[in-house]
C-alpha cells in the first residue's frame, strides 16, 4: 500500500533533480579545477577530501532522523543549503574558499538521502518500488552527466555552476510539496508488527530485524577500487574523446542503463538469488577497472559503462532491498545511514590509496588502477562467503 500518492511523486521528481545537479558536480568538478589550474594529485586529494564529508555524517543524521521523526524537514533544510552554495561557487575562484564549499556541499547533501528513508516508508518497502526509485535516481545521473557536458561544450566549463544553481532552485520548489504524514506511517507499522508477531507464534519462526554485517565491508571495498576512478573519469576520457557532449554522454549513458536495469530487477530479485545477484555485481566492478585501463575511443568506454552500469544496478539495488526489508520505521533511517557510510568511507580511504599511488607513479593514472582491481573482487569474496539471506 502507498501511504501517499502525491509525496511520493514530488519526491521521485525531487530525485530525479537533485541527482541531475548531483552528477554534474560529480563529473565536472575535476575538469572545472583543472581549468583553473589546480594539479591533478590536488585535485584528487580535494574531491577525497569532499567524500569524507559525505561518510561522516550519514549516521548521525539518519540517528536524528529516527529521533525527531520529522524526516522532510531535514531534507529541505539540505536543499536550501545546497542551493546557497551553488549560488557561492558562482562567485568564488579562490582554491581555499572552493575547498570549503566542496566540504559545505557534502554536508547539505547528504540530508538529500533521508528521502529514501521516507520513501521506503511510505511504499512499506514494497520492493518494486525501492527499485523504481534507484532507476530514477540513475535517470537522473545520466541528465547531470550528459546535459552538464553539452552545457560546458556551448559556453564552457567556467560557466557550469549557474547550471546547476538554476536546477537546484527548480527542486526547491518542488521539495516543498512533500508531506510526511509521521502519525499515519507508525501506525501503519504498529498493525504490521501485530500481524508479524501473530505470524511468529503460529509459525514459530524467529522474525528479528537482523541485516547481514558482510554488506558493509563489502560496499567498503568495492567503493574503495571504483570511486576513486568514477572521480576522474571525465580527465580519462578527455585523454583520448575531444568532445564534451560525447563525455558526458558516455558518463551518463553508464546511468540511463541503470535506469532500465533497476526497473527490471524490481521484477527478478528474490530472498534466493538476493545473494548471488549482488555477486555477480561486484566481481563485473572489477573487470570494468580493467577495461577503463585499456579503453582508447568511443566505442571501447561505452562497453566499460555498460559492465559498470550492470554492476552497480546489480550490488546496489540489490542491497537497498535487502536492508529496507529487514528495518522498521524507528532504526531505517540508521542502517541506511551505515550502507551509506560504508560506501563513502570506502570512497574516501581509496581516494587516499589513489592520491598516493598516483604521487608514487608521478601522476600516471593507469599503473595506479591497475592495483585498485583487487578490491571490488574482496567486495565479491565476502558476499560469497559471509552474506546470509533473510530467512537463514
Amino acid at each position: 500500500m502507498i501511504l501517499s500518492k502525491k509525496s511520493i511523486i514530488f519526491i521521485l521528481i525531487s530525485v530525479l533533480i537533485a541527482n541531475t545537479t548531483g552528477m554534474g558536480v560529480f563529473a565536472y568538478a575535476p575538469r572545472y579545477l583543472l581549468n583553473l589550474g589546480v594539479d591533478i594529485i590536488v585535485i584528487q586529494l580535494i574531491l577525497t577530501l569532499y567524500i569524507f564529508t559525505t561518510l561522516a555524517f550519514p549516521p548521525l543524521i539518519g540517528k536524528l532522523s529516527d529521533k525527531i521523526q520529522h524526516r522532510s524537514m531535514l531534507f529541505k533544510l539540505g536543499a536550501v543549503g545546497v542551493s546557497i552554495i551553488f549560488f557561492l561557487f558562482t562567485t568564488v575562484f579562490n582554491l581555499v574558499l572552493i575547498i570549503i564549499l566542496m566540504i559545505l556541499y557534502g554536508f547539505f547533501g547528504t540530508f538529500a538521502r533521508l528521502k529514501f528513508v521516507l520513501y521506503a516508508e511510505l511504499v512499506e518497502n514494497d520492493h518494486r518500488f525501492i527499485a523504481y526509485f534507484a532507476a530514477i535516481t540513475a535517470l537522473g545521473w545520466f541528465l547531470g552527466a550528459f546535459l552538464t557536458g553539452i552545457f560546458v561544450d556551448l559556453f564552457g566549463i567556467g560557466q557550469y555552476f549557474q547550471l546547476l544553481l538554476s536546477v537546484s532552485l527548480i527542486n526547491l520548489v518542488i521539495i516543498m510539496f512533500i508531506k510526511e504524514n509521521r502519525t499515519l506511517i507508525l501506525e501503519r507499522h504498529e498493525k504490521e508488527e501485530v500481524r508479524n508477531l501473530d505470524d511468529i507464534i503460529l509459525n514459530n519462526r524467529d522474525d528479528s530485524n537482523h541485516i547481514s554485517r558482510s554488506i558493509y565491508p563489502s560496499l567498503f571495498f568495492r567503493n574503495f577500487g571504483v570511486r576513486p576512478i568514477l572521480v576522474i573519469l571525465a580527465i580519462l576520457m578527455f585523454f583520448h574523446i575531444s568532445s564534451d557532449t560525447q563525455i558526458g554522454f558516455l558518463i551518463g549513458i553508464n546511468f540511463l542503463i541503470q535506469f532500465f536495469l533497476n526497473i527490471l530487477l524490481a521484477h527478478v530479485i528474490t530472498e534466493k538469488n538476493l545473494k548471488w545477484i549482488m555477486f555477480i555485481g561486484y566481481i563485473l566492478s572489477a573487470f570494468t577497472i580493467l577495461g577503463w585501463i585499456l579503453a582508447t575511443d568511443f566505442w571501447s568506454f561505452l562497453i566499460c559503462q555498460i559492465l559498470i552500469s550492470l554492476s552497480f544496478a546489480m550490488f546496489m539495488t540489490a542491497t537497498q532491498i535487502y536492508v529496507t526489508r529487514n528495518t522498521t520505521p524507528h532504526n531505517k533511517g540508521k542502517y541506511v545511514g551505515y550502507m551509506n557510510t560504508g560506501t563513502q568511507l570506502g570512497s574516501f580511504s581509496g581516494g587516499l590509496m589513489f592520491s598516493l599511488l598516483l604521487v608514487l607513479y608521478s601522476g600516471n593514472y593507469y599503473p595506479a588502477m591497475y592495483f585498485m582491481i583487487i578490491f571490488p573482487a574482496i567486495s565479491a569474496f565476502i558476499i560469497l562467503i559471509k552474506f546470509e539471506r533473510e530467512n537463514e
